[in-house]
């Protein structure tokens, strides 16, 4: 029986190209671009699960509420490792001390090959107890590598970076110029999906920070290895008291706390919001909205898929009446339409993985990621794949199986049969959802493109335009200060500044700043402290609102500081000017306020401007040039030319631009809205293939009843508006259902910024214009058809 309704099927899709196109073609793009959104969704979820023992491992992450500050810090104290040596839960522990906690050590290295040196990021101090608990394999080595001073485990990529080679084993590499680290160890790549991503990792023993025994230095990452069974709130509670003893009694007191937080490590990369995580991680928002977006699309693929195939199935009322007549059973016609549906949703299927593959790259470019359909990958959505096509080929054909086989033939070879467009309430319904996903998704496009474009273009307090920041400028060691004179001297070149404490930077320094003596921690005001020279901020566009810059003709200048007006209201000054505040590192340092400088958004307009301060002090971290050339490529030369001079070519002239480093802070962003775009676009087309399907299927229903409107005198425009319609109604049903779940969608989408557009009625408005005049084209083709046809054609049968 199956190789009947094989051949029948076939045959039958033969007949009506047009119609088996347009059904498979919707389908398989919804396949498609479903399976691409979930291999990222499936990329996401996977990051640290190469870890043998990932589902028992944690972070120690510390909730600290102090004088109104409120903050997760994804770091806690250097000595906490040993002291949780006494907790029998704990199986093992291990430390990672990125380049940023250091505080006695450079923060930039340079690692020397041959005559070359390279600047290297992937750098983090740690020990060999590392290599216990994380699934780190060596090639070269032993997991004990780590635990002498200045010795170095590098991955096998950077091995053969710098020596060609894997057994490195004893081989010296020199960093900064003076410091000799010996190779005791080579492991294999950190896959990309880990929470950290280094290419050396360097001995701690070798810092000077290594021997600071005090709990003030918190800026080690704390992992523990934890025994099956462990009650993770209890040994919360109990790392809590540990902290505690070594803490002040006012740090609980008047509504402070200090919560200790045990972050599985699972967890680390999609829903940690702590500071000072060791890389960008990713936001299960996004993930959670595009799987949801890929659930739409897909159910609106099959939509369309099962409204044309049983609005199809209606002209083969007479077939069916014919079959019935000569024997067939209920039955056999039900696995006639049946197969014919599982049919086409498996070419449909097969379709849709070629599709995938073919647009990965371009999905690759959109999303920021580096994803590959493996063999492995296939094979495991083999099993959903196969799913889909029963349950869409299923539902495409009981619908109409059911309904056709159910009528008695002698009404059906009359033409008695009961439809048309209006009476099917079902499809009606499925065109509304179908429509409604796309304002929905459209509504989406248009607020997060409205909000990346006001981010990116509103003042932000300082200059970004026109900006050259030249890194690596500690290279030049004492003369960068010579050569930021000779830029000085460049036509082309307005101003020019040394810090590498930027509003687009990377680099940060949160200090306590205190009122008044003795120092009291419930007193402490954190705040962003940013060592810049007298240039800065002239050179960044900044405004003074009170007081007065820098000055290098006063001595006393080195222990002054401009803050911005958030420091001053969290201070509660009234006259901020000639204040003292107070500093408790290595001792008690005074600075007095010389001026305050409006606010501006040193970090993404999510968070509010939060308390900071600029201190005359030198660091040589970038050269930041305010530039007006009209000759771009000539400036630049001339730039590298004098780097090349002050450097002796001894290191690479690294740069960016400012306002590239700022939208850099909103890639996720970006990608985001390129997304929305892309399917907002896919389930549009899907949406008007539907349509155009249907339309052209109201059109054969209606022949007869157009033709009889011509003969009696109804114009071409009056057909057209008639037959329009009833779309036109259903897309604007659509509009009343999907707008308010955009709306509401969005909103909470917004509430993570704390600078927002407000989403106005014009948003809602074009997107049901843009839906509405989608439908209309597409609905007008076969309109203006049927309008435009001779009517004699139609009614000679009759």
């Amino acid at each position: 029986m199956f190789p009947i309704y094989f051949k029948t099927a076939l045959r039958s899709l033969r007949n009506n190209p047009g119609f088996s196109m347009i059904n498979i073609i919707g389908l398989s793009a919804g396949i498609a671009a479903c399976m691409l959104i979930m291999l990222y969704v499936q990329y996401e979820l996977g990051y640290d699960k190469y870890n043998v023992n990932a589902n028992l491992i944690y972070r120690i992450t510390s909730h600290v509420k102090l004088n109104g500050n409120e903050a997760s810090y994804a770091s806690s104290e250097k000595p906490l490792k040993e002291a949780l040596q006494v907790l029998p839960e704990i199986e093992k522990t291990a430390r990672l001390v990125p380049v940023s906690s250091l505080f006695l050590s450079p923060k930039k290295f340079f690692v020397k090959k041959d005559d070359e040196v390279i600047e290297e990021n992937k750098i983090v101090y740690t020990g060999p107890e590392l290599f216990d608990i994380f699934t780190l394999p060596m090639i070269e080595g032993t997991a004990n590598s780590l635990s002498e001073p200045f010795t170095a485990v590098i991955t096998e990529s950077t091995a053969r970076k710098y020596f060609n080679r894997t057994n490195v084993i004893g081989q010296a590499i020199t960093i900064n110029d003076t410091s000799l680290y010996t190779i005791t160890g080579v492991i294999k790549d950190v896959p990309s999906q880990s929470h950290f991503n280094y290419d050396f990792f360097l001995s701690f023993s070798s810092l000077p920070e290594s021997q600071v025994n005090g709990w003030g230095y918190s800026g080690i990452h704390n992992y523990v290895l934890l025994k099956p069974g462990t009650n993770i709130p209890k040994l919360e509670a109990a790392i809590r008291d540990i902290e505690l003893k070594h803490y002040p009694a006012s740090i609980t007191a008047d509504g402070n706390y200090l919560t200790v937080v045990l972050m599985p490590l699972l967890n680390i990369h999609l829903r940690s919001t702590s500071l000072y995580e060791l890389d960008k991680g990713g936001d299960i928002m996004y993930v959670t909205i595009f799987s949801v977006i890929a659930f739409f699309i897909l159910l609106v693929a099959c939509i369309n898929f099962i409204n044309l195939s049983t609005a199809r199935s209606a002209n083969r009322a007479k077939e069916v009446g014919v079959r019935k007549v000569i024997g067939s059973s209920r039955w056999s016609l039900i696995g006639q339409f049946l197969t014919e549906s599982i049919l086409v949703a498996f070419a449909s299927t097969i379709l849709a993985m070629l599709m995938a593959r073919l647009m990965l790259p371009f999905f690759n470019q959109l999303a920021g990621r580096q994803l590959q359909i493996t063999t492995n990958t296939l094979l495991s959505a083999v099993p959903v794949l196969l799913l889909i096509t029963l349950v869409v080929g299923c539902l495409a054909g009981i619908y109409p199986a059911l309904y056709l086989s159910a009528f008695k033939p002698i009404l059906v070879l009359k033409g008695r049969l009961a439809g048309g467009f209006k009476r099917s309430y079902l499809r009606n319904f499925l065109v509304v959802f179908q429509f409604s996903v796309s304002i929905f998704l459209i509504i989406g496009t248009l607020v997060v493109y409205n909000q990346l474009s006001y981010m990116q273009n509103r003042d932000t307090g300082f200059n970004k335009s026109q900006m050259l920041v030249i890194k690596n400028a500690s290279r030049l060691g004492n003369s960068v200060e010579n050569f930021k004179q000779e830029l000085k001297e460049l036509p082309g070149v307005q101003n020019v500044t040394i810090s590498g404490f930027l509003p687009t930077g990377k680099e940060r320094n949160i200090t306590g700043l205190f009122p008044q003596l003795p120092i009291d921690i419930k007193q402490d005001v954190l705040t962003e402290f940013w060592p810049v020279d007298e240039d800065y901020l002239k050179t960044m566009g900044m405004q003074l609102v009170n007081g007065r810059n820098f000055s290098r003709q006063l001595a006393s200048d080195s222990m002054a500081i401009v803050v911005n007006e958030a420091f001053i209201k969290k201070m509660g000054f009234n006259e901020p000017l000639n204040k003292t505040v107070y500093r408790s590192s290595f001792g008690v340092q005074a600075y007095h306020i010389v001026g305050v400088v409006k606010d501006f958004n040193y970090s993404s307009l999510r968070n509010d401007v939060k308390p900071l301060a600029l201190v005359n002090e030198h660091n040589k971290g970038a050269v930041t040039l305010q530039i007006n050339s009209t000759n771009l490529p000539v400036l630049m030369a001339q730039v590298k030319d004098k780097w090349e001079q002050f450097s002796n070519h001894s290191a690479q002239f690294t740069y960016s631009f400012m306002d590239d480093d700022f939208d850099a802070t909103y890639r996720t962003e970006e990608q985001m809205k390129q997304l929305f775009i892309s399917f907002s676009l896919l389930s549009i087309l899907i949406a008007c293939l539907g349509l155009f399907g249907l339309s052209a299927y109201a059109a054969e229903q209606r022949n007869k009843e157009i033709a009889v409107r011509k003969v009696i005198g109804a114009s071409t425009s009056k057909i057209i508006n008639m037959f329009s319609g009833d779309f036109v109604k259903l897309v604007a049903i659509s509009i009343i259902i999907g707008s308010p779940i955009g709306w509401y969608a969005m909103n909470k989408w917004l509430q993570d910024f704390a600078y927002r557009i407000h989403m106005s009625f014009t948003i809602f408005l074009l997107a049901g214009l843009i839906v509405l005049l989608i439908a209309m084209i597409t609905v007008s083709f076969q309109a203006i058809r049927a309008a435009k046809a001779n009517p004699v054609k139609s009614l000679r049968a009759e």
